[in-house]
């Protein structure tokens, strides 16, 4: 990897790393090198827990009351593997990938998990170069701070997993359908029906989609329960 490669993906990670192969490293490919201590397949088993505590922990702060099962399913879709390609592909880091001789980066990239394992194995790599988590914490909560929105912020319940285990017993099937978003741009209000086998059965409003749909999951086990 060229020096000047090596400062453009520090600008774009705003971090500047102390080891520079722990860098050329997360960038590394297992068709590069296949040796473990040369691509970035550990890194990215490192990055994987380190993310999800950071994930888990930042939703504990900003959600203080929310019920577990919400948490659980929220940090499960923002560590998923969409969320974390594109960060990739919105810092424009794929590019840098360090693959086989013969091989074409852009024909790897396009296999499933490539770049979310560049995301995580980049993650590794800041929390072994900076010794630290905070550095690590800076870089996943900017490239991911749209996904922190809030939306679990519902106290004591997860409606929508009790919904869900009704529709189970019961061999129904549970469906969410937005029908209106309102409100100003930077308080919007989102209006969704939960049909219970295609038919209504609670409309709920929200400052989210998915606050909306575990409003409605709540009105609709209220009359169940009626």
């Amino acid at each position: 990897m060229k020096d000047n490669d090596i400062l453009t993906i520090e600008r774009k990670l705003d971090y500047t790393f102390k080891d520079k192969a722990l860098l050329i490293r997360a960038f590394t490919h297992s068709s590069a090198a296949h040796d473990a201590q040369k691509n970035y397949e550990s890194l990215e088993f490192l990055g994987d827990s380190v993310l999800d505590l950071v994930v888990a922990k930042q939703l504990m702060r900003e959600n203080p009351n929310a019920h577990e099962g919400a948490l659980t399913q929220r940090r499960s879709e923002i560590v998923s593997q969409k969320p974390l390609e594109d960060a990739i592909d919105r810092l424009g880091l794929a590019e840098f990938l360090i693959v086989g001789k013969g091989e074409s980066v852009q024909t790897i990239t396009e296999h499933t998990k490539v770049k979310s394992n560049m995301f995580e194995a980049i993650v590794g790599a800041i929390y072994l170069d900076s010794g630290c988590l905070a550095d690590a914490e800076k870089f996943i909560l900017s490239k991911l701070r749209s996904f922190f929105d809030g939306s679990c912020k519902h106290e004591g319940r997860d409606f929508k997993s009790e919904l869900n285990e009704f529709a189970s017993r019961h061999r129904v099937s549970v469906s969410y359908a937005v029908v209106g978003q309102g409100g100003k741009p930077h308080a919007p209000v989102f209006t969704v029906d939960v049909l219970i086998d295609g038919v209504p059965a609670g409309r709920g409003k929200g400052a989210s989609k998915k606050a909306a749909e575990q409003d409605a999951a709540r009105i609709a086990l209220e009359h169940i329960a009626g």
